[in-house]
């Protein structure tokens, strides 16, 4: 009886996660339009969102060719989620407002000060599983939007950070010669986040 109650338990719990997390390939933008039309297509979404007014800034590490374009600061749009909040980030050029530079967060609150996260990372640092199922998700996804990456973990990598502290990681990157995307999963010292990155060459 024992065991039919565990295994039950665990259907339960999968059906509750797949539920809480189904990002749908639709709900990526990968068109290189106007910063108006990436706003139309988040309110339509089925979501509770949230524009969210923060100084964020790209490197040339991340984004080739930030240092040749005029960047304005990013239409950032929080969509809520059971397990994990999405913050969605738009970076357009100032002169024509044309999007160049796309990143989707999963994470919790991303903005957060350093003191008011403390309790959550503790909470957080319990949950690989789901966040690797969270990943999984995504890249599943994306597959069906983008194809078959050039390059993937195909199961998560595990290493000793600079802080000797446990870390878990896993990419896939899709690339052709007019676009370059990014999917990774890290996890561990202070930070526990799926992040997708897209942008245009």
């Amino acid at each position: 009886m024992q065991t039919l109650e565990k295994l039950l338990l665990a259907i339960i719990f999968i059906a509750i996660l797949g539920c809480d997390f189904k990002p749908n390939q639709n709900n990526f933008w990968i068109n290189q339009s106007k910063i108006d039309e990436v706003l139309k297509f988040e309110k339509s979404l089925n979501y509770n969102t949230q524009i969210i007014e923060q100084k964020v800034f790209l490197s040339s590490t991340v984004f080739p060719k930030v240092d040749e374009l005029d960047i304005e600061l990013p239409l950032i749009v929080k969509r809520e989620g059971e397990f994990i909040p999405l913050y969605a980030e738009y970076f357009f050029t100032r002169e024509d407002s044309i999007v160049q530079y796309v990143s989707y967060n999963w994470e919790h609150d991303l903005f957060g000060s350093y003191q008011a996260k403390q309790n959550l990372w503790k909470s957080e640092s319990n949950k690989l599983t789901q966040y690797d199922s969270a990943y999984q998700k995504i890249k599943e996804d994306l597959i069906a939007l983008l194809s078959l990456p050039m390059i993937e973990d195909k199961e998560l990598e595990k290493s000793i950070n600079q802080n000797g502290v446990e870390v878990y990681f896993r990419e896939a990157i899709w690339e052709d010669e007019k676009i370059k995307s990014k999917l990774n999963l890290f996890f561990g010292d202070q930070t526990f986040r799926v992040r997708w990155s897209y942008y245009w060459k």
